[in-house]
């Protein structure tokens, strides 16, 4: 019984101990982080037209206001590059863009990100996102990307 006794004493031990008070957090944002998320996002051209994709737009290793981030996460033609960004008027865009995953470049023209512009699939008010986007070795076609950021909830997921 007194071992018994002595484990339990043990185990209540552990647990005041391993608890510490609530300490504040303070969450730290990038220079980016109004353009920064994930979007579900559709890329069209005449007679083509994909479904949602997910996009990630995030901050650089510098983590400056000028520059992001755009990654399909391979979910369409495997791309990541960095793009020219104007955190103050939500625009962004850019010509001879190197795509980290292979020796094309990519011009995006006419970025823009609106705040609560957009309605995810449910109807959820969130940011919309649309830009046009067009690849070295495809000369002459130009994509147009619409789509909205991630809401978090599960039925606006894709």
């Amino acid at each position: 019984m007194k071992k018994y006794l002595i484990y339990i004493l043990a185990f209540v031990g552990i647990i005041l101990t391993s608890c510490d008070e609530k300490e504040d957090y303070e969450q730290i944002n990038s220079q980016v982080v109004e353009a920064a998320g994930e979007w579900w996002i559709k890329f069209s051209k005449t007679d083509y037209e994909t479904g949602y994709l997910k996009v990630l737009t995030f901050n650089t290793a510098a983590d400056v206001a000028t520059e992001m981030w755009i990654s399909d996460d391979g979910n369409w033609k495997d791309i990541t590059f960095k793009c020219p960004v104007n955190i103050s008027d939500l625009t962004f865009g850019g010509t001879g863009l190197d795509d980290i995953n292979s020796d094309v470049t990519i011009t995006v023209s006419n970025g823009m990100i609106e705040p609560d512009a957009g309605l995810s699939t449910t109807g959820n008010v969130t940011d919309k996102i649309s830009f046009e986007i067009s690849f070295s070795d495809e000369p002459g076609v130009t994509y147009q990307a619409i789509g909205t950021r991630k809401t978090g909830f599960i039925e606006d997921e894709h």
